[in-house]
Order: C-alpha cells, then structure tokens, then sequence
C-alpha cells in the first residue's frame, strides 16, 4: 500500500529536530519501508512555500518553484512504501489551500500528521523566531495582537493559523477519515529530547528503535535569551530591511543569531503570568474540542495547557541598558575575532616555479594577481612631468 504521513507542522514544536531526524536516518527508515521526498529537506521547504503562495516573503520568483510540490507528491505516488513529507510553513495554509495540495496526493493513503507543545511556550518561541527572521516587534505589542485576534475569535491572524490546534486539523483534515488525523503532543520542557521522535514515529508507524537520530537533537533551532532578542531586534531596525531573504536567513539569522548571539546566555524570555492564565483557558477549550472530536492523541494533552512560572519572571522587553550595551561590544568583539581568523586561515598565493624564493624568476607575480596589481595601481599612475594622476580620485 502506498502511504503517505503528511506531516504539517507546527512551527517550534520540534519540526527542525524532526526533520533532520528523517534525514539523517533515511536509510535506517527506508529498511522499514519509509522515505523522504526529494534530494534533501530544501525541496520540501520549497514546496512548502509554493503551496502556501508566499514566494516574494522568502526571497523566490513564483516561476522559480513552480511545480515543486507536484514533483514530490510524483514520488510519493512511486515509492512502494510510506512516504513521509514533512515542513511547518503548511500549517498555516488556508483551506483552499490546504485542499489543493491534498488533491495532488489523492488516490494515496494519507495521513496527517500535527505536532504542537503547550501554548505559552509556543507563544514565546513564535516571537523569537519573527525576530529571528527580521522582525522588530517587541512582546508587549505581540502579545496585545495576538491575545485581541484570540478575543475576537479570529482565526486569520498568522499566529492563530499555525497553532489553533482545532483549526489546522479541521482545514487539513476535513476531508479524511477521523482516525488519520494524528496530534502529535511535545513533551514539556526538561524531558527526554528522544520522546518527541517515539511519539511522531508511533504517529506515523515506524519503529523509533531501529534509528539512532540523538545527534540530531544537537542542532535544534537555537534559543536565544532575553537580551539577545532585544540585540538582534535592535540589528533589524539598523538593517531597515537593506538585507533580503534569502540572505537575511543565512547571513543575520543562522551567523549572526544562532552562531554569535547563541553564545551569551541570558535568562530565557518566559510568559508573564497573566497571559498564561489567559492561554491555559484557550488550551482547555482546544484539549475538550480535541476529545470530543476523537483524533488519535501521542502523547498527553495536559501537556498542551501552558503553566505558570515557578519564579518571578521579568518582562520580555524589559532589558537593562546597561546590560545590553555590554552584550553589544562583547559580540562586536567577537564579530573581529572571526573576522581575524579568516584572515590567518586564508590561504596565501603559492609561488611561481623556476626559482628558490628571492630569486627573480620565482617571486614573480602569477599573472592574474600582476593584472589585479596594475588595476589597483591605475589610480597611482605617473603623468607627465612626473607627478601622480589624482583626477581620478576627485
């Protein structure tokens, strides 16, 4: 039978250490009868994006990525097994959306699959990540939006569309039997990182004994603390969008963010105790809709209902000036330690043969460096009379 485990997202419920997991098990899965689609998870997340029609927002032509999701769910349709497709960006698709995708995969078992953590950390991970991708919006503003669409029952705001559990099962799930509608609950924080990868594998019907991804749990998204955030949104109102995706991805989120300010650790920002009582409600109301509704649930949906901090927490925003002006020289300094590196680890140009270095014929410059020498030193060029040409300088 060919199956295919459609799994939906969501964001920053484990979807990076999931993904990779797939990955770099894939031989290991594909003894039990499963595959990805595509030659690496970068197809999948173009796909992604043409299904969703957000081309312009990560940096692609529509012409570019036109076809990308019928070419993987091709596949799909020819490999004698499970196939398993798997990006967050789907979770936020409308339901025209979502129907156009599936009608692709249609004629195949399909299930789909949602895996989503308790709320208030979702909340708190969802703004981290928009700063990470160039936003500048700080918590207390994100937090007023997102509580006022909750209040307005409305399901169009971006956050909602990606983590009203109720909602993208319904938009993705409407027209399959109830039974291959699976959630996929998050453990809290603190526990085994490998429990995750046992309750998608028990979603989607593989055996989590016969793979090995606990290296991949090393390189999950990484988290960033209070005064960190408050840097890198400082950053994006310098940058004022000068750098695009998908430049902004690779240069500001994953050199700058996850591999500089990763580094310094301060506390990690948490839900103020008032909005997680204002989420658990939500929560509550989602686990009985959930219930009544029967989805096969991995995991337990009391683990979805966000708690209270156990300490006093500061704001979010709240960040001592102070404490980040420091922060601020400690990564420029560490900006020029690498960028001193690079200059030690650069490779100097071999010498010429014919010649023991001094001798005239070896330290001659290779030609293509002698003709970038007399382009430097157009510019310094003798003009008559003897003195140097500086118009061109004016």
């Amino acid at each position: 039978m060919t199956r295919v485990v459609l799994h939906v997202g969501a964001p920053k419920s484990g979807t990076t250490f999931l993904q990779r997991a797939l990955w770099t098990q894939r031989s290991a899965l594909l003894e039990q009868g499963y595959t990805c689609p595509g030659e690496s998870a970068r197809d999948m997340f173009q796909a992604s994006i043409e299904v969703r029609q957000v081309f312009e927002q990560w940096g692609f032509e529509r012409a570019d990525l036109e076809g990308s999701w019928a070419r993987l769910c091709r596949e799909a349709r020819e490999f004698r097994g499970t196939t398993v497709m798997s990006h967050e960006l789907l979770a936020a698709a409308t339901e025209e959306q979502a129907s156009q995708a599936l009608a692709e995969l249609d004629g195949l078992e399909v299930h789909l699959v949602l895996s989503e953590r308790d709320l208030g950390r979702q909340l708190m991970s969802e703004w981290q990540e928009r700063v990470k991708n160039g936003s500048t919006q700080p918590f207390g503003r994100f937090r007023r939006g997102v509580l006022r669409q909750a209040r307005g029952k409305d399901a169009d705001g971006l956050f909602w569309r990606y983590h009203d559990i109720p909602g993208v099962l319904a938009r993705w799930g409407s027209h399959l039997p109830r039974e291959r509608v699976h959630l996929v609950v998050a453990p809290r924080a603190g526990g085994d990182p490998l429990e995750l990868w046992r309750r998608f594998a028990a979603a989607a019907g593989f055996d989590p004994e016969r793979s090995d991804p606990s290296a991949s749990t090393d390189r999950a998204n990484q988290t960033l603390g209070t005064h960190e955030i408050a840097l890198l949104r400082s950053v994006n109102e310098a940058l004022d969008g000068r750098i695009k995706q998908p430049d902004y991805a690779r240069v500001v989120k994953r050199q700058f963010a996850q591999k500089l300010l990763a580094q310094h650790h301060s506390p990690r920002p948490s839900a103020p105790p008032a909005l997680v009582a204002d989420l658990r409600t939500i929560a509550e109301e989602w686990c009985r809709d959930i219930e009544q509704r029967g989805y096969p649930v991995y995991g337990d949906l009391e683990e979805l209902l966000p708690d209270p901090p156990t300490t006093e927490v500061a704001a979010p925003d709240d960040v001592d000036p102070r404490e980040l002006a420091g922060l601020s020289a400690a990564v420029i300094a560490d900006l020029l330690v690498a960028r001193a590196e690079e200059g030690r680890t650069a490779k100097a140009p071999p010498a010429a043969p014919g010649g023991p270095p001094g001798d005239g014929a070896g330290t001659r410059l290779p030609a293509r460096l002698r003709s970038r020498a007399a382009r430097l030193a157009s510019p310094l060029r003798r003009a008559p009379g003897g003195d140097a040409d500086t118009s061109s300088r004016r």
